[in-house]
């Protein structure tokens, strides 16, 4: 009989911002400024992306406030704020994790994709163009995107495990607040090349151009996801 299933695990900006958390209410004062990110990073042992995660779920937790060109400062001491109840993974952590998989699974897309995946692969293309077109997001066709070259490895595992990771991005909390600061009309086209490049490497059947293209992609949403969540961005009012 196997054993229950341990608990979920706490997450990284979780752990670092109840750290974070101590540290303000035995040492600073409402209206001081916390160490910048760079300096935080080094003393938690952890990268910025996770610092920034952190600051993030504690300003919506009503104990930070970010201020542009400044950084962060405190507004409330009284009690440990309840970052655990923010659903989701951090988006960075949740893309660390799809770095370390999906280029590999473009790899695999590459050698193994049928055409009748190749074509469903084409048409969510066109959709996404289709939805930019109109100045919308394309969650569902790129959703779909990575699915289909999951769909082609003809493992159902790493179906589950691409779905679970790109429902992680979109499902964090964290994620949805840095978005609405997103300017998405500047990414649109970039996102839109990234998924062609990995199409055309798939259809190609070149497994490590596939999984470049992929690693490309990732690193681009990371990138945008750290100068959309940067002080100056977060703190500037909502369009």
């Amino acid at each position: 009989m196997l054993p229950d299933p341990p608990p979920s695990p706490p997450r990284s900006f979780e752990i670092v911002a109840r750290q974070i958390a101590a540290m303000v209410q035995s040492s600073y004062k409402i209206g001081q400024r916390l160490p910048a990110e760079r300096d935080l990073a080094k003393s938690f042992g952890v990268s910025r992306p996770t610092i920034r995660e952190a600051i993030l779920s504690l300003a919506m937790a009503g104990m930070l406030k970010v201020r542009s060109n400044s950084g962060a400062y405190v507004i409330s001491r009284h009690e440990a704020p309840e970052v655990q109840a923010l659903e989701g993974f951090g988006p960075f952590e949740n893309l660390e994790a799809r770095r370390l998989i999906e280029p590999q699974i473009a790899a695999i897309a590459a050698q193994r994709a049928s055409e009748a995946i190749l074509a469903q692969l084409a048409e969510t293309l066109a959709m996404m163009r289709w939805e930019h077109a109109q100045g919308n997001e394309a969650d569902g066709p790129d959703h779909r995107f990575h699915i289909l070259l999951a769909e082609a490895s003809g493992n159902g595992a790493l179906v589950s495990i691409s779905d679970s990771l790109w429902r992680g991005q979109i499902e964090s909390r964290i994620w949805r607040e840095i978005h609405v600061h997103m300017r998405m009309e500047d990414y649109r086209p970039m996102w839109l090349r990234d998924h062609e490049a990995i199409y055309e490497a798939v259809r190609a059947r070149h497994a490590r151009k596939a999984s470049a293209a992929m690693t490309r992609h990732l690193d681009n949403i990371r990138e945008a996801l750290m100068t959309a969540s940067n002080a100056r961005a977060m703190a500037a009012p909502r369009s």
